[in-house]
């Protein structure tokens, strides 16, 4: 198994982010949130995330780069844990918090982040 998080698995269409927050769905396992939704994606993709890091939780840049090289690091060592959906979706992975954290705190959110993701859609089908 590769993990790899390509260029074709970010989410940079500015149409899709913004039907992402207006029509998504929402879940959330602190420090973390989750929008996604269906949506066409390139060939052979399952999925297209963007990770946020608002300006008013983290002021400083450092900070803000900081945490999304980690989050984007943790969806790269586990999205093979995510149970995958028929159709392709886009995916929005927003921190929460106002203070940096260890890595080992965001990798056990993540994870239950995940596990929620699973029981709702292993729901909705």
């Amino acid at each position: 198994m590769q993990f790899k998080f390509s260029k074709n698995e970010k989410l940079v269409s500015k149409a899709l982010f913004d039907a992402l927050f207006t029509e998504g769905m929402m879940l959330k396992a602190f420090p973390f949130s989750l929008k996604y939704m269906d949506a066409e994606t390139p060939e052979g993709i399952e999925r297209q995330v963007a990770m946020v890091v608002p300006k008013r939780g983290l002021k400083r840049a450092v900070d803000r780069n900081r945490t999304k090289r980690q989050m984007r690091e943790l969806y790269r060592l586990h999205k093979h844990k995510i149970k995958g959906p028929t159709q392709s979706q886009v995916w929005s992975i927003r921190y929460l918090g106002n203070r940096l954290n260890n890595y080992a705190f965001l990798e056990k959110a993540f994870l239950e982040l995940i596990d929620t993701y699973n029981k709702v859609y292993s729901n909705e089908e």
